[in-house]
């Protein structure tokens, strides 16, 4: 009996450990992505922060779920075009416009220099310029357009699933590629993803956006997958790998392109 006690405390003790493990990575992943801040500190090293990614998709539903509440309480007091002004700029918010700021350093290091180097040091600056300021501008309003101009089902179904896939793209981006640079908190999370958090995010992924939109769900995936692995490839020629700020730039590109098309593929 004792012996039989004994094995059955240390699966016990074993589970809490996984689970602790678990919510752990879960709490990263929710802390890096988003304005929540965990009292408590976290073991966030390069390895806690790679696993992390697996939980990725899921804090980006959680956004969409956000949103998604936000939109419907709206929709008794304000037209649809405030109403997508508000939610666009939630999303920004709640995402410490992180990936707005990778993307115009991204559009400003990319388009503003052929030269590898050169390239990495724009992006480096924390000052806008000319192509990072048309980049915001140009995909705030296509958000907020194409927000505008889809309805019903379509438009719960563009809120839920488009951060999910838009952080997703982040674990896809750095799965498949190597960091551009060999310090900073982009490298360290482009060497820690590991098929681990690429399976479970990508499963997840496809389950929930199948479920949310049917087939024209796995149709948007197909797209938003190939236009990330064409994302990767041109960085790879460009900058010879990723930084945060390109996995950032991903990100709101992506959004914008399942905001988009919801717009011109659903009826």
């Amino acid at each position: 009996m004792r012996k039989s006690g004994g094995k059955r405390a240390i699966a016990e003790a074993a589970q809490g450990a996984i689970g602790l493990a678990v919510l752990t990575e879960f709490l990263i992943a929710l802390q890096f992505l988003t304005i929540v801040r965990v009292k408590e500190t976290l073991p966030f090293d390069t390895t806690s922060l790679g696993r992390s990614a697996v939980f990725f998709p899921l804090v980006g539903l959680l956004i969409g779920m956000l949103l998604w509440g936000l939109d419907w309480g709206l929709r008794w007091y304000c037209p649809t075009g405030l109403r997508s002004i508000v939610v666009v700029a939630t999303l920004a918010i709640l995402s410490r416009g992180v990936h707005l700021d990778g993307l115009a350093d991204s559009a400003d290091g990319l388009l503003g220099s052929s030269d590898r180097q050169r390239s990495l040091a724009i992006m480096k600056d924390s000052a806008i310029g000319t192509f990072g300021a048309l980049a915001l501008i140009g995909v705030l309003l296509l958000k907020v357009r194409s927000l505008d101009l889809v309805f019903g089902e379509a438009r719960d179904a563009a809120l839920l699933v488009g951060p999910m896939l838009s952080r997703w793209a982040s674990v896809v981006m750095a799965y498949y590629s190597s960091p551009a640079r060999t310090e900073g908190l982009g490298a360290a999370f482009v060497t820690s993803v590991s098929f681990r958090e690429y399976g479970w995010a990508s499963g997840f992924s496809l389950l929930v956006i199948f479920i949310v939109a049917g087939i024209s769900g796995l149709v948007l995936l197909a797209l938003v997958g190939s236009f990330i692995l064409g994302a990767t490839r041109y960085c790879a020629h460009r900058l010879g790998g990723v930084t945060g700020d390109t996995l950032g730039a991903l990100g709101e590109l992506v959004e914008t392109v399942t905001f988009c098309f919801f717009v011109l593929a659903v009826p």
